[in-house]
């Protein structure tokens, strides 16, 4: 594999040039030797803030607030009740504080 040694920037075509001008020539060879061949999904910037911002909105959830979340992202309450839609569902199987349980009772 001596001619692997001999690549040099002008040997990039389309894309793998593009991606070159942006993250350089030695990480554009290690994306093609790790990735080359396949395809290879890069999910938009949006997408990944979408997760963070739907993780923020189930930390700051408290049961009661759809509409203030709704408000502050920008969102509809009903696309709030939808991301929240987990939280409910685990707080709903979580035991009531101070409750008894029958498997406590002798």
């Amino acid at each position: 594999m001596k001619w692997i040694q001999e690549i040099k920037e002008d040997d990039l075509k389309d894309t793998c040039l593009e991606i070159c001008e942006l993250i350089g020539f030695n990480n554009t060879l290690k994306l093609i030797k790790n990735f080359g061949g396949s395809e290879l999904y890069i999910p938009k910037i949006e997408t990944i803030a979408k997760a963070k911002r739907d993780v923020a909105i189930c930390k700051e959830f408290n049961g009661y607030n759809y509409k203030t979340l709704a408000r502050k992202y920008n969102l509809t309450e009903r696309h709030v009740r939808e991301i929240c839609r987990d939280v409910v569902e685990k707080k709903k199987q979580e035991p009531i504080k101070n409750q008894i349980s029958i498997f406590d009772l002798k």
